[in-house]
């Protein structure tokens, strides 16, 4: 056999076998495109990894948090059964104020130094000494002689929101004498604020401790209060609550023995 003769054939098969190699390299190349490094984008990354990410306010939320928490639960009630008949209101106290019928969102009401709170539709409705489901009840009934032929009404104390309503003054013959705040939350009362002065000093006349007190009219009122009396007999219908810029003057005894 001729080898210039079979030369051709044997080129031409192994340029196939070549064609068709490059044509399997290229295949698996288009198949499997290069991977290039990602761009390092930081990511929200909340400090609880499994917590979701949520997008950042506009705003410091917490600043309304004491607001939000207490239209939380006066927004979620729609019974005016359930409304708290145990603690009555004083001035200072802040109430969150919420018509069901209206479908609105609750809003703060404070009571007044008056002792009265400014209601919507209706205007100043006596609040203090009532607990929250009475004055609610009182304002259901003002609101549906005029406006409402059936009216809900929720209220609740704002617990949170609330502040001292002013201080008093204590002097004389205490361990601690100077002003005090009137505490938000509780009835505060003479022979309170005496013990928040650290109790009676040596000598002192605890059965004739003076309250003294401005009335709206620009004069004085002074009561003579038995401090012992309600200490150690627990006379509690004695104990006097104490008012913004009241001045508590415990005296000493004159003869000393």
């Amino acid at each position: 056999m001729n080898p210039g003769i079979m030369r051709g054939p044997r080129r031409a098969a192994a340029f196939g076998i070549l064609l068709l190699a490059a044509s399997g390299i290229l295949h698996k190349v288009a198949a499997q495109p290069p991977t290039l490094p990602l761009p390092q984008v930081p990511a929200l990354v909340p400090s609880n990894p499994s917590a979701p990410i949520s997008p950042q306010p506009l705003v410091d939320e917490t600043t309304y948090a004491p607001t939000r928490a207490g239209t939380a639960a006066v927004s979620a009630t729609v019974s005016m059964d359930v409304l708290d008949d145990s603690r009555p209101m004083t001035r200072g106290d802040v109430i969150n104020f919420r018509v069901v019928e209206d479908r609105d969102p609750p809003v703060t009401l404070k009571v007044t130094d008056s002792g009265d709170i400014e209601v919507p539709y209706i205007g100043r409705v006596r609040a203090e000494g009532k607990t929250p489901r009475v004055f609610a009840f009182d304002v259901k009934g003002l609101l549906e002689r005029d406006y409402y032929h059936r009216a809900t009404v929720i209220v609740s104390l704002d617990l949170e929101g609330q502040r001292s309503p002013g201080r008093i003054y204590v002097t004389g013959a205490v361990r601690g004498a100077g002003p005090q705040d009137i505490p938000a939350n509780e009835r505060f009362t003479v022979s309170k604020a005496i013990l928040r002065a650290g109790g009676f000093a040596d000598f002192s006349n605890q059965r004739k401790v003076k309250l003294t007190r401005a009335k709206p009219d620009g004069t004085t009122e002074t009561m003579t209060i038995d401090v012992k009396e309600i200490i150690e007999r627990g006379r509690q219908e004695l104990d006097v609550e104490v008012l913004p810029n009241d001045f508590i003057v415990v005296p000493e005894r004159l003869i000393n023995f």
